[in-house]
């Protein structure tokens, strides 16, 4: 585990706790959220082998919060089929995360990719936004 100050958001102090090429989680311990910055081509393969490490964090340290940044996306590899045919949102819940804020991504499927699995979740507590600063403020005004 590493300690970071981000750049972009440099009062902020985060734990790494998991890194590949298509994810960084880190734990925002100022905010007190998981944060998963989703970044280049996403595949099916990348998209379960991701979410599937988020579940397991929030089943370990019972996070309540998570901010889902989808802003350095460039491609979604995934058809509706495949999206449609992987669905996690019910068992992040089921863990106990409670607050989920949506960052889209800037390509064209990623506000169809958001809206689908948010639909499907039936969760009110999930939020799509456009920019990182107006979801991070309605997650930091999360109970």
């Amino acid at each position: 585990m590493t300690h970071s100050s981000v750049n972009e958001h440099p009062a902020s102090v985060r734990t790494t706790l998991f890194e590949r090429p298509f994810l960084t989680l880190t734990y925002d311990e100022d905010n007190r959220w998981l944060h998963a910055q989703w970044r280049g081509h996403l595949t099916l393969e990348a998209v379960r082998e991701g979410s599937e490490e988020v579940l397991a964090l929030v089943r370990t340290h019972r996070y309540q919060r998570l901010l889902n940044d989808n802003t350095r996306v460039t491609e979604l590899g995934l058809s509706e089929e495949q999206q449609a045919g992987y669905q996690i949102m019910h068992l992040l819940f089921e863990a106990g995360l409670h607050y989920l804020a949506w960052i889209y991504a800037p390509v064209p499927q990623g506000r169809s990719y958001a809206e689908n699995s948010v639909a499907v979740a039936g969760w009110p507590l999930i939020l799509t936004f456009e920019e990182y600063e107006t979801a991070a403020e309605w997650l930091r005004q999360a109970p």
